[in-house]
């Protein structure tokens, strides 16, 4: 793997208000160091990770340079203002990367107890399959529900997954898709969205139910918990 050049794209540009704030969640504190620098060293000790692209708001993009320095995260090569949307903000990371990368990892930056070695083994998955997840299989039973809200159908458990990051994908298909997404003016939330949309296939692999999105105040009580 280490003649792979992989590049970490982490996008931060989000906000707070689903947690009833107007500061990014992604500097409230977990234990002792805030939500992003979490996710951040996990990168940075993942073997093999080369470099780091974070996709900020502006006005935060000083403050995440601050604490890279502080909590000694060296694999961080750029911090770029990113766009209105998640789509925009991962595309312009992907403009950004280096030209011999051969492997592009996209992950939550609310996502902060990812372990570096399940980052490690999905770049190495990724390496062999060109598209990769993370995923969980789910634990309860999932119904459709109708617009009337009478169930339609309940669906098969064994079949469905929690979808996690990071996704790794090859550097020349995940630029093309998202170049096709932004061409058409779509916004996806799911970075395995626009590969599908090519008709590329993404594998799953196992993730981890640690391994959980911070979004309301209640995942910052549960990952504190976890931590």
């Amino acid at each position: 793997m280490k003649n792979i050049k992989t590049t970490a794209i982490i996008p931060a540009a989000g906000n707070g208000t689903r947690m009833g704030r107007t500061e990014s969640k992604l500097f409230l504190m977990l234990g002792d160091m805030p939500v992003l620098a979490h996710t951040l060293r996990a990168f940075e000790r993942a073997e093999n990770v080369d470099e780091i692209i974070i996709a900020a708001r502006e006005e935060d993009i000083l403050l995440i340079w601050d604490m890279v320095s502080e909590f000694q995260i060296p694999k961080v090569s750029k911090i770029i203002n990113g766009g209105a949307n998640r789509t925009e903000s991962v595309y312009a990371a992907l403009r950004e990367v280096s030209d011999d990368t051969k492997l592009v990892a996209i992950h939550d930056g609310a996502r902060p107890l990812i372990k570096p070695k399940l980052i490690d083994f999905a770049i190495a998955e990724a390496a062999r399959k060109n598209a990769v997840t993370l995923g969980v299989k789910v634990k309860d039973t999932i119904k459709r529900v109708g617009a009337n809200g009478v169930i339609a159908e309940t669906l098969e458990r064994d079949s469905l997954y929690h979808i996690q990051t990071p996704q790794v994908f090859r550097t020349d298909i995940i630029f093309k898709a998202y170049e096709t997404a932004i061409n058409r003016g779509l916004d996806y939330t799911d970075d395995c969205g626009l590969v599908e949309d090519l008709g590329v296939a993404v594998h799953i692999i196992e993730g981890d139910y640690k391994n959980i999105k911070i979004t309301t105040a209640e995942d910052l009580i549960i990952a504190e918990g976890l931590l």
